[in-house]
């Protein structure tokens, strides 16, 4: 699973798991009970694919829950999806956890909705520990901080980065659908994945075209791909309209409030130039040491606003010579006309459009702390920067 990225959207990403925060603050050295706000925002768990059922010791539903941006998941209905035994030892303060048992957390195909509320709740802190097979584990956070586990009404609880770390799990989070996922086998991609994920991901963006190959990987539908492509658009509209000064953000102009049919026109426009987008995927290779890939995109830059710009300024210097004189009244007049000028001056080009001379980006695909592969943003900028190319005024 990924998560996905459009450049000038923000995003990231293009990753197994979006990245909320799932490393623990440092436990502070508290003992008895403490007074916290959880927050319940019908987070679920997914072992291996499946969504888990999360019961404590008397099989009441139990559900996992943040705390100062870090997600807590119940110790012994994790370990008893794992076919770990879980016992308690009032006399230690010990959650003893053996191999070797049965699942003993159900699992379903629909998980139940949770909460979207703040809960304040009492944890107990009462220096609990965690065995394995009689050995302690270590549990600690992603920059292995030692954290301290807290039991709320008899249910102990842990950072997912620390239950991940003491148990060899990896784990991701999605953030769209508040999913932790869990995983026994690391997640990994291979190279012909990696050649997938970025064809598709360039083909959604400016073709507007959606394989399933990619759609499986990334576990989106067709529809939540055009979306992203449509984005994708919009924003590349946006650039376009700044570029030749048809809306002006230091005039508090915005490409959101401006005449409507133009905008459409402008949007309509962009989609088709994005239409005769032009570039190569090669091969992925790995990148030594790592789990992380990388692969060469050579892109053929569009040359139609260059085509475009060769008769901008005697049609612009005309056009102004006709409002030079205009009121205040008449600058709508000016700015419409304005805008139309520089349509028909794409659009006359439109048929006779080539490409500029090829250009290389290499693109990284790396895997994170959280097992989310992404498309490095600094490469995916680069190729966006090119694809159509925008000549120097």
């Amino acid at each position: 699973m990924f998560n996905h990225s459009l450049r000038r959207m923000g995003a990231a990403i293009l990753s197994l798991a979006l990245a909320l925060s799932l490393t623990a603050v440092p436990a502070a050295a508290v003992t008895g009970p403490q007074q916290i706000q959880a927050v319940y925002s019908d987070i679920k768990v997914m072992l291996d694919g499946e969504f888990l059922v999360l019961t404590d010791a008397n099989g009441k539903t139990v559900e996992p829950f943040s705390l100062n941006g870090t997600t807590y998941l119940p110790v012994r209905a994790v370990a008893g999806a794992l076919g770990l035994k879980a016992d308690w030892n009032a006399e230690t303060h010990t959650v003893v956890l053996t191999s070797g048992g049965e699942q003993t957390t159900a699992t379903t195909e629909n998980p139940a909705k949770g909460r979207n509320i703040t809960i304040g709740l009492t944890a107990d802190y009462a220096d609990i520990k965690v065995t394995l097979d009689g050995k302690p584990l270590a549990l600690t956070d992603a920059n292995g901080n030692v954290v301290e586990p807290f039991a709320v009404e008899g249910t102990t609880y842990l950072p997912i980065r620390a239950i991940s770390n003491a148990l060899g799990l990896e784990v991701g989070w999605d953030g769209e659908y508040h999913v932790v996922t869990l995983s026994t086998e690391p997640f990994v991609i291979t190279q012909d994945e990696a050649k997938i994920f970025v064809q598709g991901m360039l083909d959604k963006l400016y073709l507007g075209k959606h394989n399933p190959d990619f759609l499986e990987l990334v576990g989106k539908t067709a529809e939540e791909s055009e979306t992203d492509h449509l984005q994708n658009v919009m924003m590349e509209a946006q650039l376009f309209s700044e570029y030749w000064g048809i809306v002006d953000p230091e005039r508090g102009e915005s490409f959101d409030t401006m005449d409507a049919t133009q905008r459409s026109q402008i949007i309509a426009l962009i989609d088709e130039i994005y239409a005769k987008s032009s570039y190569t995927v090669s091969e992925a290779s790995t990148i030594p040491g790592t789990d992380n890939y990388a692969v060469t995109v050579t892109v053929n830059p569009i040359n139609v606003l260059d085509l475009a710009n060769v008769g901008y300024e005697a049609a612009s210097d005309a056009l102004w010579a006709k409002y030079e004189n205009a009121t205040m009244d008449q600058y709508a007049a000016y700015s419409r006309e304005y805008t139309e000028l520089v349509l028909s001056l794409v659009k006359a080009q439109m048929g006779n459009s080539g490409y500029l001379d090829p250009q290389t980006v290499t693109v990284r695909i790396e895997k994170d702390a959280n097992a989310s592969y992404s498309m490095n943003l600094d490469d995916l900028d680069a190729i966006d920067m090119l694809v159509i190319h925008y000549p120097e005024t």
